[in-house]
């Protein structure tokens, strides 16, 4: 059984971020399959309430959002490393970029092409993760979304345009990784090679992309990722951040919460706090003690 256990479904563009950090790293992984929508029993026992996809499962600790996801398994696999050249603040960067800029348009030209063959209850579940909005409402953002993506777009041809295989260089990096991730998504959309046909070096990089493969995976049970955390006890905690901005202590009970979508609060004790983490032990009958591990970019900690 690999240690690392990638909670994920096949069609999940995040996913696939970590599928190809997982074959750069040439590390043994295994894919939970989980719901691409709501109820998901055998992921809430382990994250105590965050229903997004992926999560990271190391025994009984687990790992939300790619931002820490990525660096977690750079932590413990640096070799090959994903910030080659000491790029690690220029793939962030780029990471921040893709998520924040380039995925939501690409969102509404896929959902304004292919809407018609989504089930209703994908709709439903997306609208209940966005308050206040109506997830049907996004295709019809896909007409300046498609001048976003070109404009977008244009940006990387020209990072590629010196004849460099990778964004960065010779070297596969997160960068490419995250840029990837929406790309790889807006070839659903029938409409897509017409954006991407005049950028030719774009598609060479997605070609050389697609050719990396999901790396060492094999299949692993949901079940059998629960019973994996319920056999295991977390990592023992870093130390606490002395320069932690808003006096949190270890023991303090707090809720971590996304602050963009999926509004789903995360409350347990505080184990430990840095720059770029915050871990909280929390229970559950069907897993025992976890240890569940956040971003502090993109989440809000308060006091439970």
């Amino acid at each position: 059984m690999p240690s690392l256990l990638l909670h994920q479904y096949d069609t999940s563009p995040f996913s696939e971020k970590v599928r190809k950090l997982l074959a750069l790293k040439r590390v043994p992984w295994g894919a939970v399959t989980q719901p691409t929508i709501m109820p998901k029993p055998d992921l809430l026992p382990l994250t105590g309430g965050y229903r997004r996809i992926p999560v990271l499962q190391i025994g009984a600790d687990v790992y939300c959002d790619t931002q820490l996801i990525v660096r977690t398994l750079e932590r413990l696999h640096p070799t090959p490393t994903m910030y080659p050249g000491g790029s690690e603040g220029t793939c962030h960067a780029w990471n921040l970029w893709a998520d924040r800029l380039l995925f939501l348009p690409v969102v509404a030209v896929v959902f304004a092409e292919i809407g018609a063959t989504v089930p209703p209850e994908f709709i439903e579940d997306r609208t209940k993760m966005m308050p206040g909005r109506n997830f049907a409402d996004i295709p019809k953002q896909a007409p300046h979304a498609r001048e976003q993506i070109r404009a977008l777009t244009a940006i990387l041809e020209t990072a590629l345009s010196d004849g460099r295989p990778f964004l960065l260089g010779r070297d596969l990096s997160l960068a490419d990784a995250a840029c990837w991730n929406p790309l790889w998504f807006l070839r659903i959309a029938p409409g897509s090679p017409a954006l991407l046909e005049p950028l030719p070096r774009l598609r060479g990089w997605m070609s050389r992309m697609d050719a990396l493969g999901d790396g060492e995976r094999s299949e692993v049970t949901p079940a059998d990722a629960l019973a994996i955390a319920r056999e295991s006890r977390p990592a023992a905690a870093a130390a606490m951040d002395p320069a932690e901005p808003n006096g949190l202590t270890p023991g303090m009970r707090v809720a971590v919460t996304p602050d963009d979508y999926g509004f789903d609060p995360v409350a347990g004790e505080l184990v430990f706090s840095s720059v770029h983490e915050i871990a909280i032990r929390r229970q559950d009958a069907a897993v025992g003690e976890v240890v569940v591990h956040f971003p502090r970019y993109g989440f809000r900690v308060t006091r439970a």
